[in-house]
């Protein structure tokens, strides 16, 4: 990276949001951990504490309800079991001078009937309609299977109301805000875009329809949030999870995405939200489907960004402090969000506040970003490196993570 000392001035300057001020513009993604259900004072707890330097924090993706999903021991913001373990979380932050924002998450027609959850749950996998998502492998059932066609929902004010269950406990959490994942193919998205959307009711058809799942969603958490406490992510790009609108020949199309997101975006403009957060490109994120790319390569963020008038737009995907800095000054985004080097560096504020940008680890090929908790044979927890089929004991990892990257 090499040293940028004073040159990020922009990037580690003060927010003004609606309902409060961020000390510095770097907002934590919110990265999937696996490490528990419900969050746990000896690792979520010290994990989002030592990030609390950042900005603002949005946690790993909560399940409003329980879902079979590909990602295990996923957290989760439905019972009052959960509450009180992101309590600790969000005290611990606010100790340390953090904000932090839930994600409320349902991922819709990616989850699966095989799974443990799942079967438990008795509930089948829902989706807008009949669409099977292609791609995609669950490790954690038998065989590996990829995506089922899902059950249509029959009555989608059901699911609109677990999101607002789930914002009325984050607030009960002491969460001080929430997000909905609008993105990466999970289910507000299916309903937003047409490929995975073949509704012919209210929810499906024109634009004005297919948005109406989000904005209803949004209404819901307003009864426990003001606006200005709720963000919103979104992917225009698509790929993850057979996502991203396509032209009348099938085609992954720029075009086709921006009719689907300019309208859902003008419209989110009106509300007076926190902040959209929007995922440019990136060639991890843009899966192979019958030997081609499924997402498409444009820039929704200079798209957005003056359709957003009134609203602070957040940029994510593999930004550095030199061009998240650069972007902000020139009014592309108004904050950035950091993923995976905030994994590696808990300290990544407080060493660009010292000039030491060059200190910064960063991933390396081979690196394997994703801890997963695990729970071998004999109960004794751990974290699952899928790059070296490892497993790592809790203590060291939680000890000196970063070492581990390279053991």
């Amino acid at each position: 990276m090499g040293s940028q000392g004073g040159e990020v001035e922009h990037l580690l300057s003060p927010l003004k949001m609606p309902e409060f001020t961020l000390k510095n513009r770097v907002v934590m993604a919110s990265l999937t951990r696996n490490r528990d259900n419900v969050p746990r004072e000896n690792l979520h707890v010290p994990y989002y504490k030592e990030r609390a330097g950042t900005g603002l924090i949005i946690s790993e993706a909560a399940l409003i309800c329980p879902q079979g999903v590909e990602w295990t021991f996923m957290p989760g913001i439905y019972s009052q079991e959960h509450v009180e373990g992101w309590k600790k979380v969000t005290q611990a932050v606010h100790d340390k001078g953090g904000l932090i924002f839930c994600q409320l998450h349902h991922v819709g027609r990616v989850a699966h009937p095989g799974t443990r959850v799942q079967r438990a749950a008795g509930e089948p996998v829902f989706g807008p309609s009949a669409v099977a998502a292609r791609g995609g492998k669950f490790r954690n059932v038998p065989g590996g299977p990829g995506y089922v066609t899902p059950t249509p929902i029959e009555d989608p004010e059901k699911i609109i109301e677990l999101y607002g269950n789930a914002a009325r406990l984050a607030k009960e959490s002491g969460f001080d805000g929430v997000e909905i994942h609008n993105a990466n193919g999970y289910l507000p998205m299916q309903f937003l875009e047409s490929h995975s959307n073949r509704r012919t009711d209210k929810w499906g058809g024109s634009i004005e329809n297919r948005m109406r799942f989000s904005l209803s969603c949004l209404a819901k958490l307003n009864e426990h949030f003001p606006y200005g406490r709720i963000g919103v992510k979104i992917a225009p790009c698509g790929g993850y999870n057979d996502m991203g609108e396509m032209n009348a020949e099938g085609r992954p199309c720029a075009e086709a995405s921006k009719r689907t997101y300019g309208p859902f975006c003008a419209k989110l403009d009106t509300l007076g939200l926190a902040y959209v957060q929007v995922m440019r490109w990136w060639s991890a994120y843009d899966l192979m489907i019958d030997g081609k790319p499924r997402g498409v390569e444009w820039d929704p963020i200079g798209y957005l960004r003056p359709i957003l008038k009134d609203t602070l737009l957040f940029g994510n995907t593999a930004f550095t402090p030199s061009e998240a800095d650069d972007w902000i000054r020139r009014g592309l985004i108004d904050a950035v969000v950091i993923g995976r080097p905030l994994i590696y560096n808990p300290d990544y504020v407080e060493k660009i506040q010292a000039g030491k940008v060059s200190d910064l680890y960063e991933e390396q090929p081979g690196d394997e970003h994703w801890w997963y908790k695990w729970r071998n044979n004999d109960k004794r927890d751990g974290y699952l490196n899928w790059a070296q089929r490892t497993i790592i004991p809790e203590s060291l990892a939680v000890k000196d993570r970063r070492s581990l990257i390279h053991d």
